[in-house]
Parts: C-alpha cells; structure tokens; sequence
C-alpha cells in the first residue's frame, strides 16, 4: 500500500517549502514529490490523527507562527489559517485533538507558544510559556526550547530545554492551556532535543544534542520523570564534533533509532523487555549530509532518513528481529529537508 509523507525544510538554497511524496514499500522507493505550499523556513509540520489537518511553521514580515491547511476531498492541502505570535520562528510543533491546540517550541525566543484553532477554523495566539536559565555548554547559554509533544492520552505536554538541561512536564487543561508539573534537571551538557515514548511501558527515551546520549526515563504516575540509564550514541572522540538529532521507537517497543549529524550515523538499540533499557546493536553511516530527521515507515520494515545538507532521502530496510538496518538507495531528492512526517 502506498504510503503518504510530507516533507518540511530550510528554504535557504533550493527547497520552495512544505511537499508531500509517496513511498512504496513493495519497491523500497519514493515518487516525486509535489509543492504542497511556498512557505518561509518550514523547519517542522504536524499532523492531527486523521491526517486532514496539517500545521507547519513559517516566517511572515520578520514574524514567526503556524499555518494550518485541511486535506480536501480531491486530496489538495488547502490553506485555512495562519497566525504570527512571536518574532522568531518555532523549530518543532504538535497538535492537541480535543482542544485543537498546537504547541510550538522556539529554541531561540526559549518559550512554548500555544497556538488554538476555533470551530470557525480561525488561527489564535493564546499563551506563551516562557523559560529561563543556562547551563555548562557554549551553546546553553539561555534557554533553547527544542520540542514539547504529550503523552498518549494528551493531559501532559513534555518539554525538551536545550539550553538548560531540563525537561519539563506540563499539565494541560481542558482548552489546551499549560501549567507547569514538574521537572527533571539532566547531566550538564546534554543538551535535551527531543523524545519519544514507550508504546506500551511509562517510559521516555530522550536525545541529548549536545553530548549525543540517548537517556531513558521512567514516568512516574504523575507523569514526573526520573532516570534508569543513560547510553552514549557514538564513539566518544566523535562526540566533540557531532550532534544527536532524531529518535524514533518502534511500534512494538523493540528497537530504538537515533541519528547524529556532522558523524552522519544512525544508532539501532534494542529495548530490553523487563526493564526497558537499552543495548546498542548496530551504528551505520546515513549515506548522506546531516541527517536532521528520519522515521520509520508505516510497517516499520523501513528508516527513511532525510537530510539536511546533501539534499536526498536515504532508505534502509530493517530486520525486525535483530533491528539492524541495511542500505536500500539514496536516490529522493529532497532539499534542505529537516523534517519527514507521516501523512
């Protein structure tokens, strides 16, 4: 069957703004992809559950927000909204189902901003969490809000702070507004970028960028965080020199991915079933420039690795008893792609 993607990216050199592309799983391959709409620096887009709603990031007159568009009949992204609340835009962004709320992380401005989406499909600004601090990297010095995605049930929003070394869990009410429920203060120098949740124990896997970690976490009833084990990415005389990106689980809760760019690898963990800890099985060169964002096809027998730098999407196909990966093509051009998401 026939899988649907969108790709959001820089629009410094050659990439126009968001497309979408087909894969086909059958053949391991991509088509072509297809302009959905010109936008300014859509580094991150996110999908509501039923795919009809796609929310990216842009920048309009030196303001950054979100633009909304609704999957038409004829399969046509159509634009419905857009809204500007900051003057720099987001790096990552997510979608709330019952409050139509959408939550952008802006690493620069170091804040949360909620975004609301009426039932007359108007785009509001509604609140802005701001965070403060710094920590004992060069780049941690005031805070860097990198992601903010919730758990599975949506009552808790949890915040990657780059910048601080804090995630921090949000209580979310009924509108989708946040209140601040606890925080975990990491290693100094991890630098938190993003995570993911366990498909079926309470635990998170996070990545820091700044020393490429991947750091597993248990969720208390609560939803407040504490640490069981934390694994080092890469070898550690390239960590210096590199950055942890993406981290992606997979369905069954197996096997854990995380990509490292200016390294260019991906890692392959396997998660124990008692404990949820993770031991490493394979590192494999991306073939490629700055592997920013990847994920996992729709029946997880894929990686599709996008990059930054060298302009294409790598596939690997993947075992799904060993989890290891291994190189398919790297023939998709897609420009100053830094983010795949599944549509």
């Amino acid at each position: 069957m026939i899988q649907n993607y969108i790709l959001g990216g820089y629009t410094k050199r050659k990439n126009k703004g968001i497309h979408s592309i087909e894969f086909n799983p059958e053949t391991g391959t991509f088509g072509s992809s297809s302009l959905i709409s010109e936008l300014d620096g859509p580094t991150f887009v996110a999908l509501s559950e039923d795919k009809d709603l796609l929310c990216a990031i842009h920048k309009q007159d030196n303001k950054g927000g979100i633009v909304a568009y609704r999957l038409s009949q004829d399969g046509q992204w159509n634009e419905i909204a857009r809204s500007f609340g900051s003057d720099i835009p987001g790096c990552h962004v997510s979608f709330r189902e019952t409050s139509r709320t959408i939550y952008v992380s802006n690493y620069h401005g170091g804040t949360v901003d909620v975004y609301q989406l009426d039932d007359n499909d108007t785009l509001n600004h509604v609140q802005v969490v701001q965070h403060e601090g710094s920590s004992v990297h060069k780049n941690q010095q005031s805070s860097h809000v990198h992601f903010a995605d919730m758990n599975a049930d949506q009552t808790l929003l949890y915040v990657c702070d780059l910048g601080t070394d804090i995630i921090s869990t949000y209580s979310i009410d009924d509108v989708g507004q946040l209140s601040l429920a606890s925080e975990l203060k990491l290693t100094p120098g991890t630098g938190p970028r993003h995570l993911v949740f366990h498909p079926a124990k309470p635990l998170v896997y996070a990545i820091g960028e700044l020393n490429s970690t991947t750091i597993v976490l248990e969720v208390a009833k609560d939803g407040s965080l504490s640490e069981i084990q934390t694994v080092t990415n890469i070898p550690n005389d390239q960590i210096e020199e590199s950055a942890g990106a993406a981290i992606r689980i997979t369905k069954d809760g197996k096997f854990l991915y995380t990509s490292t760019r200016f390294h260019n690898v991906l890692t392959a963990y396997s998660i124990a079933s008692e404990d949820g800890t993770l031991e490493k099985v394979q590192e494999i060169d991306t073939v490629g420039q700055i592997p920013r964002d990847f994920i996992l096809d729709m029946t997880d027998q894929f990686v599709l690795v996008a990059h930054q730098d060298s302009d294409y999407i790598t596939v690997f196909s993947r075992n799904t008893e060993t989890g290891e990966l291994k190189f398919v093509n790297n023939e998709t051009f897609a420009p100053e792609c830094v983010c795949i998401a599944s549509a």
